[in-house]
């Protein structure tokens, strides 16, 4: 199995830059380097183990508030294949019990509609995060082979049965921002009448950049970025709890070469000036970045430590590791917002 998935990690890297240019462009979190890289995480992380990890690729973990469930990313066995690509990016669902992670729950066809939705085709779907309350999956869906094509998507509990997920655009409480010719993922829903999120779209932004849009007189208005301050060149994108709660501060992820970047994905903060305008990335520093893969990155429900992935560059080889918040210097005073609010819950729909 491990062979497996080895061979078809590094079949996927070639697949990839055969289909874009630079493969740090196209996928979320994930990074082609030019050259090798760290072949260590940070000696201050520690890894979540199994059966969090497996010998596939994991990503992308949040948490329900009461920190007792846990979804993220795989492509271990049982994700459901991806005709003609050997990887399936697919969502799953770990319950903690006494403390300890139990066996994931992949969120399929075949998962009881009254302990998780169905979310998973074949299809790839990434970046998921429990609503405040619980009742909302939201997450990015991308068309296998397409790596320019995510949509975000959201899932619904009503009545304690889960609902099918449903696109953004489909959806009269959520902003109509998804596109076809571009890459839509990975929000933070700051509030009802305020989204952050990520943005991929050719001739439009550069690589990957951080927009928002804001509802003013109960209308979306048209999405704007956040500058060139926080958007460099390269891609740069944030996840799910990565706002302070006063709104001031960003946790970014990013490929930018410049700054004190250690090399591929970094983990970086943004503040805001006196006029409300984001500023110039700064990197949170050797405790949680390497020169390999140090990718989307969130807090734990209380705020006490920061979930996220590793690998080395030049690999897909990533696992889901843990800090301390306050071993970090740069995050010591940083107070999360916490997962995104439930939308709908005020809502007839």
């Amino acid at each position: 199995m491990k062979d497996g998935l080895f061979s078809a990690k590094l079949y996927f890297s070639s697949l990839a830059l055969i289909l874009v240019h630079n493969l740090s462009y196209a996928m979320p979190g994930m990074h082609e380097a030019e050259t090798g890289g760290a072949d260590e995480p940070s000696k201050a992380s520690k890894s979540m183990g199994e059966p969090i990890n497996s010998p596939a690729t994991e990503i992308e973990i949040t948490y329900s508030v009461d920190g007792k469930t846990a979804i993220f990313v795989s492509t271990r066995e049982g994700s459901v294949e991806s005709p003609g690509d050997p990887l399936n990016f697919d969502i799953w669902m770990s319950h903690n019990m006494g403390g300890a992670w139990q066996e994931p729950i992949h969120l399929g066809s075949d998962i009881d509609p009254t302990m998780g939705p169905n979310i998973n085709t074949a299809a790839w779907e990434l970046e998921p995060s429990f609503s405040d309350d619980g009742n909302v999956i939201y997450f990015t869906r991308y068309e296998p082979g397409n790596l320019l094509s995510g949509d975000l998507y959201v899932v619904q509990k009503v009545n304690g049965v889960w609902q099918q997920p449903r696109n953004w655009n489909d959806v009269p409480e959520l902003p109509n921002i998804n596109t076809s010719t571009g890459e839509e993922h990975c929000p933070i829903i700051v509030s009802d009448s305020l989204i952050y999120f990520n943005y991929s779209q050719p001739g439009v932004t550069q690589q990957s950049d951080i927009w928002k849009v804001e509802k003013k007189d109960g209308v979306w208005q048209k999405p704007v970025s956040l500058g060139l301050k926080i958007n460099s060149p390269e891609r740069d994108h944030m996840h799910w709890t990565g706002l302070s709660k006063d709104g001031k501060s960003l946790l970014v992820t990013s490929t930018r070469t410049d700054l004190g970047s250690r090399g591929g994905h970094d983990m970086w903060i943004s503040h805001q000036d006196a006029d409300g305008e984001w500023q110039e990335p700064v990197n949170l520093g050797d405790t949680i970045n390497t020169s390999g893969e140090d990718m989307c990155w969130t807090f734990t429900s209380d705020g006490k430590k920061v979930t996220g992935s590793w690998g080395p560059q030049n690999t897909f080889d990533t696992d889901i590791r843990w800090i301390n918040k306050s071993g970090i210097p740069l995050l010591k005073d940083f107070d999360p917002i916490g997962p995104p609010p439930n939308l709908f819950k005020n809502s007839n729909s």
